[in-house]
């Protein structure tokens, strides 16, 4: 998948289905400051992830298998229905790459445009500290989400992915 260059935080309407909290499943505080089996949680999430892969498409099978802890957001745009955004994943030993997802028929949660760019998703001191995909109750769709430091939470609910990757040298690539 070939996705066009971004523009750097820009939107061009707000499809936000709701600005209530949202809340984590699996990795949320309680797993952060570990109040709960952190194992049991892990274990739990990966036999999730296993049920959701065996139906998922194979653009969904990738972002299922993206490791995005500690990722920066180099860029984000919500087009319509379109949410893209390009992120720096990886480590020492796997290496480092920029990835590019792009979520259609998306519908932001838990935030607006608005609030994305007041947190500025793009501050180089803002990480993505855990993220988790579940399907969305009544339907086909999925929804992702996503808990930054300093403590902001959102997610994107959506239909399918578009991914394209490119390994970089290192994280400030």
């Amino acid at each position: 998948v070939e996705l066009a260059a971004l523009p750097l935080r820009s939107w061009k309407t707000q499809n936000v289905a709701d600005s209530a909290e949202m809340k984590m499943r699996w990795f949320g505080p309680e797993f952060d400051s570990g109040d709960v089996d952190q194992a049991a949680v892990i274990a739990d999430y990966r036999r999730h992830v296993a049920q959701l892969g065996a139906r998922a498409s194979d653009s969904i099978g990738e972002l299922l298998h993206t490791h995005l802890h500690d990722a920066r957001v180099r860029q984000w745009a919500m087009d319509g229905t379109v949410f893209t955004w390009s992120l720096v994943i990886g480590d020492l030993e796997r290496g480092y790459e920029q990835v590019t997802i792009e979520y259609r028929d998306a519908t932001l949660r838990s935030a607006t445009t608005a609030e994305l760019i007041d947190f500025d998703l793009c501050d180089p001191e803002h990480e993505l500290v855990s993220d988790e995909i579940d399907a969305v109750a009544g339907g086909p769709r999925l929804e992702q989400r996503f808990a930054f430091w300093p403590g902001f939470t959102f997610a994107i609910e959506f239909s399918d992915v578009g991914m394209a990757r490119e390994p970089i040298r290192d994280r400030s690539a």
